[in-house]
């Protein structure tokens, strides 16, 4: 479980965050997080933003399953709502850090890893919302690019050097729009038609053009970072690097077998969750591996209990609901294990608290 080696973790202390720029949108929003940010008290630890940001983005995919289940029309804003405060929140942990003297080595590895999670949550939220019964498996193919993408985006930073952070917030906004469509439009909005006079579209469910487009765009960031990657590496390099699409490939592959298998129509949820739970573990440990420069293993043991779940329903055995609920609460244990040990270790050598106030720095 310990991936990430000591010397790594002292390393850590010297860490410089590299990005690779931002957006129109991004310069536009600046003025109010950088608002945001000048009135939260000095006494609250920038770590416990990004924890807050977090909670709330993990509501947001909750309270959007009840919206569909309920069907009330102000609950249907309360999720766009939270993705909201979540993105704040990330915008602002870094800036109050940095205002009050604040920042830890620490901080990235928050910040970045809980994005991990949130990443699997709002796809939830998105494909609850675009089929509340989630019949369609091209749904299961969207959702998992969406991961994908932010997958690979890690995997650049990892071998290129910076973080391709352009389009976090577009995406961010998009998702909460999507959300928000059944409050504006009514609960049946995933269900109206396209007018015939729109070419292409015509006469299709509304969603299909939202569904389309993250298929073609997150399938085409995913190939964009592999095409990049795999022209700066060279030699036995580049089989080293292809490790991280190989597994992505293998997760997608799963997943699209688990969306045929019977549990998905009488279970639609769980399966989107088992699913979800494991690009999670994979994003995580993507993102931890990437801040730490830590080559990306052919193995990861995390990962088997969904694919050996897949692999015995591709085999025809059906392990049933209960097996998967078993194997999603099995996911969350090592995800949170994950986190447990890392943090621990890196508290402990970095000699820096965790959620309490950061003694003020010299000069």
């Amino acid at each position: 479980m310990d991936f990430i080696p000591d010397s790594e973790i002292s390393a850590l202390a010297t860490h410089k965050f590299q990005s690779a720029g931002y957006t129109w949108l991004d310069e536009r929003m600046d003025p109010f997080w950088s608002s945001v940010a000048q009135r939260i008290p000095r006494y609250i630890s920038p770590n416990l933003i990004s924890v807050l940001g977090g909670f709330c983005c993990a509501l947001a995919a909750v309270f959007t399953v009840l919206a569909n289940h309920i069907r009330w029309i102000p609950l249907y804003f309360v999720g766009p709502f939270l993705i909201f405060v979540y993105m704040t929140c990330d915008a602002v942990d870094g800036k109050h850090a940095r205002r009050t003297k604040q920042s830890t080595p620490l901080g990235a590895v928050v910040d970045h890893g809980i994005d991990a999670f949130c990443a699997f949550t709002t796809g939830i939220a998105v494909v609850v919302t675009a089929d509340p019964e989630l019949k369609d498996p091209r749904l299961m193919l969207a959702f998992c690019l969406f991961h994908g993408s932010w997958f690979c985006a890690q995997w650049g930073e990892l071998v290129l050097g910076s973080l391709d952070q352009r389009g976090i917030t577009e995406g961010e906004f998009a998702s909460m729009a999507v959300i928000a469509l059944p409050g504006i439009f009514g609960p049946d909005a995933a269900k109206s038609r396209i007018p015939a006079w729109v070419p292409y579209f015509r006469n299709q469910p509304i969603l299909d053009p939202v569904m389309i487009g993250v298929i073609v765009v997150c399938g085409g960031v995913c190939l964009s970072f592999a095409l990049r990657i795999f022209l700066k590496v060279q030699g036995l390099d580049r089989l080293r690097a292809a490790f991280p699409l190989v597994h992505l490939a293998v997760h997608t592959s799963a997943a699209m077998q688990l969306a045929t298998s019977p549990l998905r129509p009488q279970f639609p949820l769980l399966t989107f969750t088992v699913v979800g739970m494991n690009a999670a573990l994979l994003m995580t440990k993507m993102r931890f591996m990437a801040t730490f420069r830590v080559p990306w293993p052919a193995l990861h043991w995390e990962a088997l209990p969904f694919l050996a779940g897949s692999g015995v329903e591709a085999l025809g055995f059906m392990i049933g609901a209960g097996g998967w609920l078993l194997i999603a609460l099995l996911e969350l244990a090592l995800l949170l294990v994950m986190w447990d040990r890392l943090l621990r270790r890196i508290c402990s050598r970095l000699n820096v608290p965790f959620l309490a106030e950061v003694p003020l720095k010299d000069g």
